[in-house]
């Protein structure tokens, strides 16, 4: 069997997909990717082969990227306008990348094409080679993103396909115990997956194989180092825990942070990178941005959270899915306190302290380990696709 997969040129759309990815060639079967930016280097460095879609396939979804970053998105729930760019952006990303989707597709002979949720491109590429779709989950589950589907309505209709529908097949990496915020796309074929956090690999530190001696709080703003700004919100953060006694592990994502100079760094430890699963495996507890792969990540590890949504209303909607289900909470959205010193402090001194946090991570960790391997779910891939043959 050839599995395709391919997403949009972001780091954090390749990680999740590269366990199946492993797992099919695990099997005996074969994979490429085609994708661009840092996602390819991702798929190289995982040791998956790949093909580079034109550079400018990457333009649309890198501004998307600048205007979070300069001016975060702190919306709860989308606006029509936001909905509209978005849809545009991985809409267009989709369109660049088509041709050589299509025609990797048919040269390559491959038998199904695996995407994410929001690169309607590759779910597109699919139906014009005349393939089986893969809708591959990055955490809690949402349909192929219509808007974008609509705006490659043009592009369908010149490659000849109508009544563009969704893929037939989906991988699902939600436990049933979470309420995710979008209805679960109805498919032919669910198959559940567990969640495996792939983070790529690296020569881990000393001190963190070893325990810290105090409750171990980790702290990320995500893989986009304009995320961070100036280091204002890490200082609030600073400053909130510095009565703790806990060890702050800061993941600067190789950030300059002007503001954090001239404070007290006693309980705290700056790095540029360290695998988020390595850390959490020794953390009570993790204050993050709100991305997917780092809810999940901690919801994998059994960590309890504290979410300040930055990256517009997914991140939002990840702390609620954290908050409904009691492993967690969330700062600086409508309805919640404002991201101060005091409110970090007062918060994360809950999640450590509270052991229904604990109880609730626990509990979805251990869901999410009964939940079926990559290794079981692609040989019950592999036969619904011959099925369709």
């Amino acid at each position: 069997m050839r599995y395709l997969f391919t997403t949009i040129p972001g780091t954090s759309y390749m990680l999740p997909l590269v366990p199946l990815a492993h797992a099919a060639l695990a099997a005996g079967h074969e994979v490429l990717v085609v994708t661009g930016g840092p996602a390819l280097r991702i798929a190289n460095e995982a040791g998956l082969q790949t093909v580079a879609v034109d550079a400018d396939a990457a333009e649309p979804y890198e501004e998307l990227v600048r205007r979070a970053t300069e001016s975060p998105m702190t919306e709860e729930a989308p606006s029509p306008e936001l909905v509209s760019y978005v849809a545009s952006v991985f809409g267009e990303v989709g369109a660049r990348m088509l041709d050589r989707l299509v025609d990797t597709a048919k040269a390559w002979g491959a038998d199904a094409v695996v995407h994410p949720a929001n690169h309607v491109g590759g779910l597109l590429a699919a139906r014009a080679a005349g393939l089986p779709a893969v809708l591959h989950g990055i955490g809690t589950p949402r349909a192929t993103f219509g808007p974008a589907l609509g705006y490659l309505a043009p592009v369908a209709e010149r490659l000849g396909v109508t009544g563009l529908r969704e893929a037939d097949i989906s991988v699902d990496l939600c436990p049933p115990s979470l309420e995710p915020p979008h209805p679960r796309a109805e498919l032919a074929h669910t198959l559940p997956m567990r969640y495996t956090p792939y983070n790529g690999g690296t020569e881990l530190p000393t001190w963190l194989l070893r325990p810290a001696g105090r409750p171990r709080v980790a702290v990320t703003l995500g893989s986009l180092a304009g995320v961070y700004g100036d280091g204002a919100l890490l200082r609030e953060i600073v400053l909130g825990t510095a009565e703790l006694d806990v060890e702050l592990v800061v993941t600067t994502g190789g950030a300059e942070l002007p503001a954090l100079e001239s404070l007290p760094h006693d309980h705290v430890r700056l790095v540029d990178w360290v695998p988020l699963n390595a850390l959490l495996s020794t953390c009570e507890g993790i204050i993050h941005h709100g991305g997917m792969g780092t809810t999940y990540a901690a919801f994998d590890a059994g960590v309890p959270q504290l979410v300040i949504p930055l990256t517009g209303p997914e991140s939002a909607a990840n702390g609620r899915v954290a908050a409904a289900r009691g492993a967690g909470t969330v700062l600086g959205t409508s309805g919640s306190a404002a991201v101060t010193a005091a409110t970090v402090g007062s918060a994360v001194g809950d999640l450590l302290n509270d052991p229904a946090y604990r109880k609730a991570s626990r509990e979805v960790s251990l869901e999410m380990r009964g939940m079926p391997t990559p290794s079981s779910v692609i040989g019950r891939l592999t036969a619904l696709i011959e099925d369709m043959a």
